[in-house]
């Protein structure tokens, strides 16, 4: 064989290799609910959102999995964020209906909100599965997330902190 068709064949298997990893990366970040596949959701909100989505199902195995798959990833940070609020004695956002100037305010909070979320979606469907134990040690991760907020497509932020501390309180009766 001759120099250029060695270069060529080279490329070419360069470049079907390059092609399949990508393609592997795609496949990977399908499977991977740690990363958005929704362009118009960032990656936390995508993560939270699917645990919901599991939990709202009744797939509650899929639920806890996918918080614990990520959880890592971003509960540390939201609970700093939710550690300075308490340092500084901040009260949190209200709940119900609000101004878009305090929605955007709550929204700023996003890694926050997410996070409480899915510890919602996690804690609740630990107890659907009868896992009751685990749920009271994952509500109570949720009631440390005070600050966090929901938002309700009925136009209205809700507090999954205060749904966990409720669900909790009835547990131990």
């Amino acid at each position: 064989m001759n120099h250029a068709k060695i270069l060529n064949l080279s490329i070419s298997s360069l470049l079907l290799l390059s092609s399949l990893g990508f393609a592997n990366s795609l496949e990977v970040k399908d499977k991977n609910p740690c990363l958005s596949t929704d362009p118009a959701l960032g990656d936390s909100a995508f993560w939270a959102s699917k645990a919901v989505e599991q939990f709202a199902d009744g797939r509650f195995t899929d639920a806890v999995n996918t918080v614990d798959a990520c959880f890592a990833q971003w509960g540390p940070e939201a609970g700093q964020q939710q550690k300075k609020l308490h340092k500084k004695r901040n009260s949190c956002p209200p709940t119900g209906k609000v101004k878009p100037r305090i929605k955007r305010k709550i929204e700023k909070d996003y890694l926050m909100n997410d996070v409480s979320m899915a510890l919602w979606a996690k804690a609740r469907s630990q107890h659907e599965l009868g896992q009751i134990d685990l749920a009271k040690q994952t509500y109570g991760q949720c009631v440390y997330m005070t600050c966090g907020r929901a938002w309700d497509p009925k136009g209205w932020f809700w507090s999954p902190a205060k749904d966990c501390a409720d669900k909790a309180r009835a547990l131990l009766k």
